[in-house]
């Protein structure tokens, strides 16, 4: 066999090599990264809330054992998509004490909410393009249930209830890792803060 032929031979194997090493580096899921040089954002992915943290309300008091806000379907696309559905989720549940007795405060959306995410690499958002498509809902139960605190979309809570122009439905995320991810957005008292986990591709 001539030298030229070996060389060929060489360089041929060399190359095959060198290709099923690039394609065989790729990962998908919530919180990893694709091949090296063509990095994936961390945010990227299909997630689920683990728990969901609530503000209490005006005229409730300090909470305690705060317990629930599981099972949101939350959808981040590297074209920008961004998706919560909140049709599985579990109220997050708030204990008090009023006037001596035991009381619980409950706070739930539902909905499914669409819109953008960017980020600069350093700092991620998110907002719901339409405020109108989720509802948010606070009850208290002391004895019984009363009527609900407030009941209605993120469009009516952002025109009568949010105040410095802040937007519930508006997201900032952080502390994104392979295992979690925190979503946090104002709301009537404080922050609802959802803390996430992978789902996987």
């Amino acid at each position: 066999m001539s030298r030229k032929l070996v060389a060929a031979a060489v360089l041929l194997v060399v190359l095959v090599s060198c290709r099923t090493s690039a394609d065989s580096t790729g990962t998908s899921g919530g919180g990893q990264d694709t091949s090296a040089g063509n990095q994936q954002a961390c945010e990227v992915g299909n997630w689920a809330s683990a728990s969901m943290e609530a503000p209490s309300q005006a005229g409730v008091g300090e909470l305690t054992s705060i317990v629930g806000g599981d099972g949101m379907m939350i959808t981040i696309g590297s074209d920008g998509l961004f998706q919560i559905d909140f049709g599985p989720m579990k109220p997050t549940t708030g204990t008090f004490v009023s006037g001596g007795q035991p009381a619980s405060l409950d706070t739930t959306f539902a909905g499914v909410g669409k819109g953008t995410w960017k980020s600069n690499g350093d700092t991620a958002t998110a907002s719901f393009d339409d405020f109108t498509t989720v509802t948010t809902t606070v009850t208290i139960t002391l004895g019984q249930t009363v009527p609900p605190v407030f009941d209605e979309t993120l469009q009516q809570l952002n025109n009568d209830r949010m105040l410095n122009g802040e937007q519930t439905g508006v997201f900032a995320l952080s502390d994104c890792t392979a295992t979690t991810l925190t979503l946090t957005t104002p709301y009537p008292g404080g922050s609802i803060v959802i803390h996430a986990v992978p789902l996987g591709p």
